[in-house]
């Protein structure tokens, strides 16, 4: 017999098992399992006051029966929930009454 030529029969079959999955392993593309980034969840709306100052802002700094759906829309509050804010804001001292009736926010941008 002419050393190593002759392997068992054992030591093929590992080396074929090897070769096989040398082969495989070289068809599968390779994925990460690591679990993907979640995006973080978007911050909460700002609180309805807020909301609605910044409505009345975008609107001419006033409130009035001709701009209120447009205003209640930009703000997305309802009738009942604007009846609710006004008088916290006057409160506060972020709204009044204007001349005309209309309700005038007191802030940096609207000055009275």
């Amino acid at each position: 017999m002419i050393p190593g030529l002759f392997r068992p029969a054992s030591a093929l079959r590992l080396s074929g098992l090897t070769v096989a999955l040398a082969v495989a392993s070289a068809c599968v593309p390779l994925t990460s399992t690591a679990p993907e980034a979640i995006a973080p969840p978007p911050p909460p709306p700002p609180p309805a006051e807020v909301r609605l100052v910044a409505a009345i802002e975008a609107q001419g700094c006033e409130l009035t029966s001709d701009n209120v759906a447009t205003v209640l829309l930009q703000a997305n509050l309802t009738q009942a929930e604007l009846a609710e804010i006004t008088p916290r804001l006057a409160e506060a001292g972020r709204v009044e009454v204007a001349g005309s009736g209309a309700l005038r926010v007191l802030t940096d941008q609207c000055t009275a």
